[in-house]
Protein backbone atom coordinates (compact mmCIF):
# COMPACT_ATOMS: atom_id res chain seq x y z
CA UNK A 1 0.00 0.00 0.00
CA UNK A 2 1.33 3.44 -0.92
CA UNK A 3 1.95 5.79 2.02
CA UNK A 4 0.94 9.37 1.44
CA UNK A 5 2.82 12.46 2.62
CA UNK A 6 -0.05 13.21 5.05
CA UNK A 7 0.20 9.69 6.51
CA UNK A 8 3.93 10.08 7.03
CA UNK A 9 3.35 13.26 9.03
CA UNK A 10 0.66 11.52 11.07
CA UNK A 11 3.01 8.63 11.79
CA UNK A 12 5.72 11.03 12.91
CA UNK A 13 3.29 12.80 15.21
CA UNK A 14 2.16 9.48 16.66
CA UNK A 15 5.75 8.51 17.40
CA UNK A 16 6.20 11.70 19.40
CA UNK A 17 6.04 15.33 18.54
CA UNK A 18 9.65 15.63 19.71
CA UNK A 19 10.80 14.21 16.38
CA UNK A 20 9.58 17.36 14.71
CA UNK A 21 11.40 19.61 17.19
CA UNK A 22 14.99 20.80 16.84
CA UNK A 23 16.29 18.11 19.17
CA UNK A 24 15.11 15.43 16.78
CA UNK A 25 17.68 16.21 14.12
CA UNK A 26 20.34 16.48 16.81
CA UNK A 27 19.37 13.12 18.25
CA UNK A 28 19.60 11.50 14.83
CA UNK A 29 23.12 12.92 14.55
CA UNK A 30 23.95 10.75 17.60
CA UNK A 31 22.31 7.63 16.16
CA UNK A 32 24.00 4.55 17.51
CA UNK A 33 26.46 6.45 19.69
CA UNK A 34 27.54 4.47 22.75
CA UNK A 35 28.24 6.59 25.82
CA UNK A 36 30.88 5.38 28.26
CA UNK A 37 29.53 5.92 31.77
CA UNK A 38 30.43 5.08 35.35
CA UNK A 39 27.78 4.65 38.04
CA UNK A 40 27.50 3.43 41.60
CA UNK A 41 28.11 -0.24 42.28
CA UNK A 42 24.60 -0.53 43.72
CA UNK A 43 21.20 0.70 42.59
CA UNK A 44 18.74 1.51 45.37
CA UNK A 45 15.23 2.92 45.13
CA UNK A 46 16.48 6.49 44.77
CA UNK A 47 18.62 5.47 41.76
CA UNK A 48 15.85 3.77 39.77
CA UNK A 49 14.86 6.70 37.49
CA UNK A 50 18.55 7.15 36.67
CA UNK A 51 19.01 3.49 35.71
CA UNK A 52 15.84 3.46 33.60
CA UNK A 53 17.07 6.60 31.82
CA UNK A 54 20.41 4.96 31.03
CA UNK A 55 19.11 1.53 30.10
CA UNK A 56 15.96 2.59 28.25
CA UNK A 57 15.69 6.36 27.87
CA UNK A 58 18.91 6.83 25.91
CA UNK A 59 17.90 4.11 23.47
CA UNK A 60 14.60 5.90 22.91
CA UNK A 61 16.67 8.90 21.81
CA UNK A 62 18.56 6.81 19.27
CA UNK A 63 21.65 5.86 21.27
CA UNK A 64 23.19 2.43 21.60
CA UNK A 65 23.15 0.69 24.97
CA UNK A 66 25.74 2.64 27.00
CA UNK A 67 28.89 0.97 28.24
CA UNK A 68 28.41 1.14 32.00
CA UNK A 69 31.08 0.39 34.56
CA UNK A 70 29.94 0.04 38.17
CA UNK A 71 32.29 1.43 40.81
CA UNK A 72 31.77 1.06 44.54
CA UNK A 73 33.25 4.41 45.62
CA UNK A 74 31.93 7.79 44.49
CA UNK A 75 35.33 9.31 45.20
CA UNK A 76 36.89 6.77 42.82
CA UNK A 77 34.36 7.80 40.17
CA UNK A 78 35.49 11.40 40.61
CA UNK A 79 39.14 10.35 40.26
CA UNK A 80 38.28 8.34 37.16
CA UNK A 81 36.58 11.29 35.48
CA UNK A 82 39.52 13.54 36.36
CA UNK A 83 41.70 10.98 34.59
CA UNK A 84 39.36 10.91 31.57
CA UNK A 85 38.53 7.20 31.92
CA UNK A 86 34.85 7.73 31.07
CA UNK A 87 32.63 10.33 29.45
CA UNK A 88 30.44 10.86 32.51
CA UNK A 89 30.13 9.48 36.02
CA UNK A 90 27.58 9.85 38.82
CA UNK A 91 30.06 11.33 41.24
CA UNK A 92 29.87 12.59 44.79
CA UNK A 93 29.29 16.36 44.57
CA UNK A 94 31.67 17.07 47.47
CA UNK A 95 34.65 15.15 46.06
CA UNK A 96 33.96 16.59 42.60
CA UNK A 97 33.96 20.15 43.94
CA UNK A 98 37.14 19.45 45.88
CA UNK A 99 38.81 18.19 42.70
CA UNK A 100 37.72 21.29 40.81
CA UNK A 101 38.99 23.55 43.56
CA UNK A 102 42.48 22.08 43.41
CA UNK A 103 42.64 22.56 39.65
CA UNK A 104 41.06 19.54 37.95
CA UNK A 105 39.27 20.46 34.72
CA UNK A 106 35.91 18.82 35.42
CA UNK A 107 32.29 19.99 35.32
CA UNK A 108 28.98 18.93 36.81
CA UNK A 109 26.24 18.91 34.16
CA UNK A 110 23.10 17.52 35.85
CA UNK A 111 21.72 15.72 38.88
CA UNK A 112 21.51 11.98 39.41
CA UNK A 113 18.92 12.59 42.13
CA UNK A 114 18.04 15.31 44.61
CA UNK A 115 18.68 15.25 48.38
CA UNK A 116 19.36 11.78 49.82
CA UNK A 117 17.45 8.75 51.04
CA UNK A 118 19.74 8.43 54.05
CA UNK A 119 18.74 9.43 57.57
CA UNK A 120 20.61 9.32 60.87
CA UNK A 121 19.36 6.80 63.41
CA UNK A 122 20.58 7.04 66.99
CA UNK A 123 20.50 4.90 70.09
CA UNK A 124 18.11 7.01 72.14
CA UNK A 125 19.57 5.71 75.42
CA UNK A 126 22.90 7.28 74.46
CA UNK A 127 21.83 10.29 72.37
CA UNK A 128 19.12 12.33 74.08
CA UNK A 129 20.21 15.68 72.64
CA UNK A 130 22.77 16.93 70.14
CA UNK A 131 25.13 17.77 73.03
CA UNK A 132 25.49 14.04 73.68
CA UNK A 133 27.47 13.69 70.45
CA UNK A 134 30.36 15.37 72.30
CA UNK A 135 30.69 12.32 74.56
CA UNK A 136 33.66 10.42 73.16
CA UNK A 137 31.99 7.08 73.87
CA UNK A 138 29.04 7.98 71.60
CA UNK A 139 30.68 7.08 68.31
CA UNK A 140 29.15 7.92 64.94
CA UNK A 141 29.69 5.36 62.17
CA UNK A 142 30.25 6.82 58.70
CA UNK A 143 31.43 5.38 55.41
CA UNK A 144 34.41 7.75 55.28
CA UNK A 145 35.53 11.13 56.56
CA UNK A 146 35.03 13.89 54.04
CA UNK A 147 32.33 12.28 51.90
CA UNK A 148 28.99 13.96 51.35
CA UNK A 149 27.34 12.29 54.36
CA UNK A 150 30.16 13.52 56.60
CA UNK A 151 29.70 17.05 55.22
CA UNK A 152 25.91 16.79 55.59
CA UNK A 153 26.26 15.71 59.22
CA UNK A 154 28.81 18.45 59.93
CA UNK A 155 26.28 21.07 58.80
CA UNK A 156 23.45 19.65 60.92
CA UNK A 157 25.65 19.40 64.01
CA UNK A 158 26.87 22.97 63.53
CA UNK A 159 23.26 24.19 63.38
CA UNK A 160 22.80 22.57 66.79
CA UNK A 161 25.94 23.91 68.44
CA UNK A 162 28.22 20.91 67.95
CA UNK A 163 31.54 20.92 66.04
CA UNK A 164 32.04 17.62 64.23
CA UNK A 165 35.69 17.72 65.32
CA UNK A 166 34.44 17.29 68.89
CA UNK A 167 32.73 13.99 68.05
CA UNK A 168 34.03 10.45 67.65
CA UNK A 169 33.86 9.24 64.03
CA UNK A 170 34.53 5.61 63.10
CA UNK A 171 34.65 4.49 59.48
CA UNK A 172 32.47 1.50 58.60
CA UNK A 173 31.70 0.73 54.97
CA UNK A 174 28.23 -0.40 53.93
CA UNK A 175 24.90 0.56 55.45
CA UNK A 176 24.26 -3.04 56.52
CA UNK A 177 27.50 -3.14 58.51
CA UNK A 178 26.75 0.22 60.11
CA UNK A 179 23.28 -0.97 61.05
CA UNK A 180 24.71 -4.06 62.75
CA UNK A 181 27.22 -1.88 64.63
CA UNK A 182 24.35 0.23 65.97
CA UNK A 183 22.23 -2.76 66.97
CA UNK A 184 25.28 -4.37 68.58
CA UNK A 185 25.88 -1.31 70.76
CA UNK A 186 29.28 -0.53 69.24
CA UNK A 187 28.22 2.91 67.96
CA UNK A 188 25.57 5.44 68.94
CA UNK A 189 24.53 6.80 65.53
CA UNK A 190 24.57 5.70 61.91
CA UNK A 191 23.35 6.91 58.53
CA UNK A 192 21.09 4.35 56.87
CA UNK A 193 18.49 4.50 54.14
CA UNK A 194 15.10 5.48 55.51
CA UNK A 195 13.50 2.13 54.65
CA UNK A 196 16.19 0.40 56.74
CA UNK A 197 15.54 2.87 59.58
CA UNK A 198 11.95 1.67 59.85
CA UNK A 199 13.14 -1.83 60.76
CA UNK A 200 15.79 -0.55 63.21
CA UNK A 201 13.41 1.50 65.37
CA UNK A 202 11.31 -1.61 65.94
CA UNK A 203 14.24 -3.43 67.53
CA UNK A 204 14.87 -1.24 70.57
CA UNK A 205 15.11 2.32 71.81
CA UNK A 206 16.22 3.84 68.53
CA UNK A 207 14.95 6.92 66.78
CA UNK A 208 15.47 8.85 63.56
CA UNK A 209 17.18 12.07 64.60
CA UNK A 210 18.12 13.64 61.26
CA UNK A 211 16.12 13.71 58.03
CA UNK A 212 18.27 15.87 55.71
CA UNK A 213 15.40 17.10 53.51
CA UNK A 214 13.89 18.72 56.61
CA UNK A 215 17.16 20.42 57.54
CA UNK A 216 18.44 21.64 54.18
CA UNK A 217 16.38 23.59 51.68
CA UNK A 218 18.52 21.93 49.02
CA UNK A 219 20.98 19.10 49.45
CA UNK A 220 22.95 17.76 46.49
CA UNK A 221 24.56 14.32 46.78
CA UNK A 222 25.24 12.80 43.35
CA UNK A 223 25.56 14.56 40.00
CA UNK A 224 26.89 13.84 36.53
CA UNK A 225 30.57 14.74 36.37
CA UNK A 226 32.35 15.05 33.03
CA UNK A 227 35.84 16.08 31.94
CA UNK A 228 35.90 19.80 31.17
CA UNK A 229 37.34 19.21 27.72
CA UNK A 230 34.52 16.78 26.97
CA UNK A 231 31.88 19.34 27.98
CA UNK A 232 33.52 22.01 25.82
CA UNK A 233 33.69 19.77 22.74
CA UNK A 234 30.83 20.67 20.37
CA UNK A 235 30.66 17.00 19.30
CA UNK A 236 29.45 16.10 22.79
CA UNK A 237 26.88 18.86 23.24
CA UNK A 238 24.00 16.77 21.93
CA UNK A 239 24.97 13.81 24.11
CA UNK A 240 25.12 15.99 27.23
CA UNK A 241 21.68 17.43 26.48
CA UNK A 242 20.20 14.01 25.77
CA UNK A 243 21.66 12.46 28.92
CA UNK A 244 19.83 15.12 30.92
CA UNK A 245 16.77 14.79 28.74
CA UNK A 246 16.53 11.07 29.45
CA UNK A 247 17.08 11.73 33.16
CA UNK A 248 14.45 14.45 33.52
CA UNK A 249 11.90 12.54 31.47
CA UNK A 250 12.47 9.56 33.78
CA UNK A 251 12.18 11.79 36.86
CA UNK A 252 8.82 13.05 35.63
CA UNK A 253 7.53 9.61 34.77
CA UNK A 254 8.62 8.19 38.12
CA UNK A 255 6.76 10.97 39.93
CA UNK A 256 3.62 10.57 37.86
CA UNK A 257 3.42 6.80 37.64
CA UNK A 258 4.13 4.42 40.53
CA UNK A 259 4.00 1.45 38.15
CA UNK A 260 6.85 2.92 36.09
CA UNK A 261 9.00 3.16 39.21
CA UNK A 262 7.93 -0.26 40.52
CA UNK A 263 8.73 -2.01 37.24
CA UNK A 264 12.13 -0.33 37.17
CA UNK A 265 12.84 -1.24 40.79
CA UNK A 266 12.00 -4.90 40.31
CA UNK A 267 14.12 -5.03 37.16
CA UNK A 268 17.15 -2.91 38.08
CA UNK A 269 17.50 -2.57 41.87
CA UNK A 270 20.47 -4.45 43.30
CA UNK A 271 18.87 -5.13 46.69
CA UNK A 272 18.24 -8.82 47.50
CA UNK A 273 15.05 -10.24 45.99
CA UNK A 274 14.10 -6.91 44.43
CA UNK A 275 11.94 -8.69 41.86
CA UNK A 276 9.76 -10.08 44.66
CA UNK A 277 9.13 -6.86 46.59
CA UNK A 278 5.38 -6.33 47.02
CA UNK A 279 3.48 -3.14 46.32
CA UNK A 280 2.63 -2.82 50.01
CA UNK A 281 6.37 -2.64 50.78
CA UNK A 282 7.44 -0.60 47.76
CA UNK A 283 4.72 2.01 47.36
CA UNK A 284 5.47 3.81 50.68
CA UNK A 285 9.13 4.03 49.62
CA UNK A 286 8.11 5.58 46.30
CA UNK A 287 5.73 8.01 48.00
CA UNK A 288 8.41 9.22 50.41
CA UNK A 289 11.05 9.62 47.69
CA UNK A 290 8.73 11.30 45.22
CA UNK A 291 6.40 13.35 47.39
CA UNK A 292 8.33 14.16 50.58
CA UNK A 293 12.02 14.10 49.61
CA UNK A 294 11.48 15.35 46.04
CA UNK A 295 14.25 13.00 44.95
CA UNK A 296 13.38 13.40 41.29
CA UNK A 297 12.66 17.08 40.54
CA UNK A 298 10.52 17.63 37.47
CA UNK A 299 12.78 20.53 36.48
CA UNK A 300 15.98 18.54 37.00
CA UNK A 301 16.81 20.42 40.23
CA UNK A 302 20.12 21.63 38.78
CA UNK A 303 20.65 25.30 39.55
CA UNK A 304 23.93 27.03 40.32
CA UNK A 305 22.41 28.90 43.26
CA UNK A 306 21.62 25.60 45.02
CA UNK A 307 25.33 24.76 45.06
CA UNK A 308 26.18 28.25 46.25
CA UNK A 309 23.85 27.85 49.23
CA UNK A 310 25.90 24.86 50.39
CA UNK A 311 29.37 26.39 50.14
CA UNK A 312 29.42 27.50 53.82
CA UNK A 313 28.55 23.94 54.87
CA UNK A 314 31.32 22.51 52.67
CA UNK A 315 33.83 25.00 54.09
CA UNK A 316 32.81 24.32 57.70
CA UNK A 317 33.40 20.60 57.16
CA UNK A 318 36.79 21.26 55.55
CA UNK A 319 35.65 19.78 52.25
CA UNK A 320 36.71 22.92 50.38
CA UNK A 321 39.01 25.75 51.39
CA UNK A 322 38.03 28.82 49.40
CA UNK A 323 35.47 30.05 46.90
CA UNK A 324 35.16 27.62 43.97
CA UNK A 325 34.40 29.12 40.57
CA UNK A 326 30.86 27.80 40.20
CA UNK A 327 30.45 29.49 36.83
CA UNK A 328 33.19 27.23 35.52
CA UNK A 329 32.39 24.11 37.53
CA UNK A 330 28.55 24.02 37.34
CA UNK A 331 27.53 23.83 33.67
CA UNK A 332 23.77 24.40 33.48
CA UNK A 333 23.28 24.94 29.75
CA UNK A 334 22.68 21.26 28.97
CA UNK A 335 19.88 20.96 31.54
CA UNK A 336 18.43 24.30 30.37
CA UNK A 337 18.31 23.06 26.78
CA UNK A 338 16.85 19.70 27.79
CA UNK A 339 14.07 21.49 29.68
CA UNK A 340 13.38 23.77 26.73
CA UNK A 341 12.99 20.78 24.43
CA UNK A 342 10.92 18.74 26.88
CA UNK A 343 8.63 21.66 27.66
Amino acid sequence: MRTTRRQLFQLAAGAGAGLALPYGSGAFAQAGRQLKLEIQGFSLAIHIPEVIALREGLRELGYAEPKIDRIESMQVITQSIVAGSAEAGDADVVSAMRASEVGANVKLIGLVYNSTSQVFVVNADMIKSYADFKEQSNAIALNSRGDFIYVLLSGVLAQNGVDIDDTTIVEIGGSGSRMRALLGGRVAAVPVHFDQAASIVKQGNYKVLIEPWKTYKHWLSEAWLVPGAWADDKNNERAAIDLNKAMIKSFRQANADYEYFARGFRKYATVPKAADVTDSELKPVWEKLSKEINAWPNDGGFKREYFKELLPVYRKAGAIKGEPDLNRFIETRFVDQALQELG
